[in-house]
């Protein structure tokens, strides 16, 4: 029975911290900035593998018709946005996407997305099956804290 009760109560956590889970991988945190029709958004969000190494491979969205993995680089002084084809995920660590490294761009919003609005989003990976989750849109110049991020495991 003592066992149960530390079970429980991290399940809990997990469940109030926004945690959605596909297999060894989960994500947490996930927002983006308003953003004008017509523009591109940037997704942030922490990735937690528990198991093996993966790797991020791609992403869809209802609200774009176009997601794709990016990291930022430096060219001498100036950073520039650059396309990449994955994201490494090493085996029982955290990974970031977060402004200044890498992230998830939408691009061309057929709408404009609002403060406080909510989208689904699908991410891929190479060996964890499709995580489903909920992003959260926040204002210029904000950043979330896990009370912001709500998610859904499909």
């Amino acid at each position: 029975m003592t066992m149960r009760v530390p079970i429980a109560f991290g399940l809990a956590m997990m469940l109030s911290a926004g945690l959605a889970r596909a297999g060894d991988i989960g994500a947490d945190h996930a927002w983006a900035r308003l953003a004008p029709s017509g523009a591109s958004a940037a997704v942030f969000l922490t990735l937690r593998n528990g198991g093996e190494a993966d790797a991020l491979v791609g992403a869809e969205t209802d609200i774009a018709p176009r997601a794709a993995l990016h990291s930022h680089q430096m060219d001498g002084d100036i950073a520039r946005m650059r396309p990449v084809d994955r994201i490494a995920l090493p085996a029982n660590s955290d990974t970031k996407l977060a402004p200044g490294g890498h992230h998830l761009m939408l691009f061309d919003l057929p709408r404009k997305l609002d403060k406080g609005e909510r989208f689904s989003l699908m991410l891929r990976f190479e060996r964890a099956p499709p995580l489903s989750l909920e992003v959260m849109v926040v204002g210029l110049g904000e950043m979330p804290g896990p009370e912001n991020s709500s998610h859904d495991n499909h």
